[in-house]
């Protein structure tokens, strides 16, 4: 399996407050047969602004400890790009990282309120430069949530939709759940994520369970690794980086 969206690089933000908290959830993922997970800590939230030279720096460190501690993991760079105004120029400019530093994919977290032909826009202008924007955790965005059209729109223009494992188990209340089965069903998801941070349980196995049960082994397969190994696509390996 592959974990598209994580917090687990140390003292970046919310997510993993030190290396032994980043160690337990690696040996979490790896017990549930998770091969890949990209590590994508908040960026132009208006709380955290990841720096991409940071977060590189912080996934080189991770990544010499897990040749010794877990060979069989592979973590890649990438960030959770909240979208703005500035977002194309910020792109333009070389800021953002893309999952996997690869230059294709760029994980995007849409406010709880947006003018929805503007986010329309930006997937224009970033398709038009080649990238393909993954919506984040998109069972969790309330207009999303409540115009189930916005996901339709968001696909045609060229964008990817993102769940969260736990959403799929309802670790995050029963609409969440309703909207993430809706959304699975109606073949719209991409890709699963962790979003893994302290005080949340690592439910990507769990989530397997729940997908196969819904639409079977086949089409959850390529949600956790057939789609997802498209992003992997063009990514270097951790001894190549």
């Amino acid at each position: 399996m592959i974990d598209a969206h994580s917090h687990i690089l140390p003292n970046l933000d919310d997510g993993s407050p030190d290396l032994t908290h980043t160690l337990s959830v690696i040996a979490d993922a790896a017990r549930q047969g998770v091969k890949t997970l990209f590590a994508t800590p908040h960026c132009c939230d208006g709380v955290y602004n990841c720096r991409k030279p940071d977060i590189l720096f912080e996934w080189h460190r991770l990544c010499e400890i897990l040749a010794d501690e877990f060979p069989d993991i592979q973590v890649l760079p990438g960030a959770e790009i909240r979208v703005n105004h500035d977002l194309i120029e910020r792109f333009d400019a070389g800021d953002l990282l893309t999952l996997g530093d690869a230059g294709k994919f760029l994980l995007l977290e849409l406010p709880p309120m947006f003018i929805d032909h503007a986010v329309l826009q930006l997937i224009g202008q970033l398709r038009e430069r080649g990238i393909i924007p993954i919506i984040a955790h998109a069972e969790r965005n309330p207009m999303i949530a409540g115009r189930p059209g916005l996901s339709e729109a968001f696909q045609f223009q060229g964008a990817k939709l993102q769940v969260t494992a736990g959403s799929l188990t309802g670790d995050f209340g029963k609409p969440v759940f309703k909207t993430a089965r809706e959304l699975v069903e109606k073949n719209q998801v991409f890709c699963l994520g962790s979003d893994m941070h302290p005080g949340r349980n690592y439910r990507m196995k769990a989530a397997v369970k729940k997908l196969t049960k819904w639409i079977g082994p086949e089409k959850t397969r390529i949600l956790v690794k057939e789609n997802p190994e498209q992003i992997l696509t063009g990514c270097y390996s951790i001894e190549a980086l």
